[in-house]
């Protein structure tokens, strides 16, 4: 019995090693005008992606809230008989980051409540990994192509093969590699705490996003925790949940062809060359909704995108290529001590003339395994147990791949074929 025991210990603790974090805490202690420390206080935590929880200090006069959705909007609110309130806001929550606060009660009337206004600490002191959070206003605001590829450039020594200016290279993976790294076969990917590396191409990402549809991205390229098996570039993706408030957001952006410059010149086409590999027409349109069945115990999130790439080979052929994504989330916390997640997403790539060799003139269409593409399937069941535990029980299934179906046995007026003299498609 107790080699079975240990057994499925063993197994859970290996199982939870596989999964890489979604969420962030917060952790504080709070203490007097003279820094001796109080316990029992009342610790409240708000914020408009979850419930309001509540944690009293230990005998140190320190308190938790752990596994927090990323949100920059917490709020904190200390009680003791005898002191005055203490307010902490607008505390920002990044994903994988632990920030580490202070609160200092004043002697006076409980009714009395004290506003401190301070930016939330940027040095985590129980984060050894390096690498960067790139949270959905910075995903917004810069102008920079569309896909996670691009973004992983923003992390300190990371190297891509590739350039995606204006979307010039987007539907298509880059390799990337960091620190020195020979190949990018020891990269991970995941997705709200699931590991999708492609099975089939190791260290490649399994389908394409919805760019839209991300809270934030996490990405670490050294000194990860147990939670990433292997050394290379570590690529967290968490996409958005619904909270207390309602938002629905929608976007159409467009990049035409005679929105860059035209450098064939004369000379190159002198020279043999047959034109230049350039955007044709570019389409990113979608939208997303979240919100609240029941406010403080149940929210919705769901999102559609499609991304209609119309590009140009150096040989002046048709490169075209069309995603869509699907995304939904589901999140209940029925009592305070639980949390349930159930997310779904799908992406289906579509394009047209791939795997041109001479042996395969016709080529193939490429399309997903099924109408919405390849699904990625999660439920989640978070529960706190007392102070000191807390279980995490998940599953997952991932259906990557794609099919090819040939361009002969398609209605398609204008079919990619092998150009034997050329050598091209």
């Amino acid at each position: 019995m107790r080699k079975s025991l240990t057994f499925l210990l063993v197994l859970l603790l290996a199982v939870s090693l596989s999964a890489q974090v979604r969420t962030g805490n917060i952790y504080g202690k709070v203490v007097d005008t003279d820094g001796n420390p109080l316990p029992g206080v009342t610790v409240t935590l708000t914020g408009s992606k979850t419930a309001p929880l509540t944690s009293i200090t230990s005998a140190e006069g320190n308190f938790r809230f752990i596994s927090l959705p990323p949100a920059n909007d917490y709020a904190l609110k200390a009680e003791l008989e005898g002191f005055k309130s203490v307010v902490r806001e607008n505390i920002i929550v990044v994903v994988g980051g632990n920030v580490n606060l202070t609160l200092t009660m004043e002697m006076g009337a409980l009714e009395e409540e004290i506003t401190v206004v301070a930016e939330t600490p940027v040095v985590d002191t129980k984060k050894t990994a390096v690498g960067a959070n790139v949270t959905q206003e910075v995903l917004q605001e810069l102008p920079t192509a569309r896909d996670p590829w691009v973004i992983l450039q923003m992390a300190p020594s990371v190297i891509v093969d590739r350039e995606n200016v204006g979307g010039a290279e987007s539907g298509q993976q880059s390799s990337y590699v960091a620190r020195g790294a020979g190949d990018y076969d020891n990269n991970v990917w995941a997705m709200d705490g699931i590991v999708i590396t492609d099975p089939a191409a190791i260290g490649a990402s399994p389908s394409y996003y919805d760019f839209d549809a991300f809270e934030e991205m996490q990405i670490t390229v050294g000194g990860a925790d147990v939670t990433v098996q292997t050394g290379g570039v570590a690529l967290n993706m968490v996409t958005r949940r619904g909270g207390n408030r309602v938002t629905l957001g929608g976007r159409f952006y467009v990049t035409d062809e005679k929105f860059q410059a035209d450098n064939f010149t004369d000379e190159f086409k002198a020279e043999g060359l047959r034109g230049i590999n350039k955007i044709r027409e570019n389409k990113d349109y979608g939208f997303n909704l979240g919100g609240p069945l029941v406010k403080d115990k149940a929210w919705f999130w769901g999102s559609y995108g499609v991304q209609d790439i119309k590009t140009s080979t150096v040989y002046g052929t048709k490169d075209d290529t069309l995603l869509t994504n699907y995304a939904a989330k589901l999140n209940l916390q029925i009592i305070p001590q639980n949390r349930f997640e159930a997310f779904i997403h799908a992406g289906k790539k579509e394009k047209w003339g791939r795997s041109a060799s001479a042996a395969l003139p016709d080529v193939y269409k490429q399309g997903g395994r099924s109408h919405f593409g390849s699904p990625l399937v999660k439920f989640q069941d978070e529960h706190m147990i007392g102070d000191n535990l807390f279980i995490s029980l998940k599953y997952a299934f991932s259906d990557a791949g794609f099919k090819l179906t040939p361009m002969m046995d398609l209605e398609f007026d204008d079919i990619p074929i092998w150009d034997v003299t050329d050598k091209r498609w």
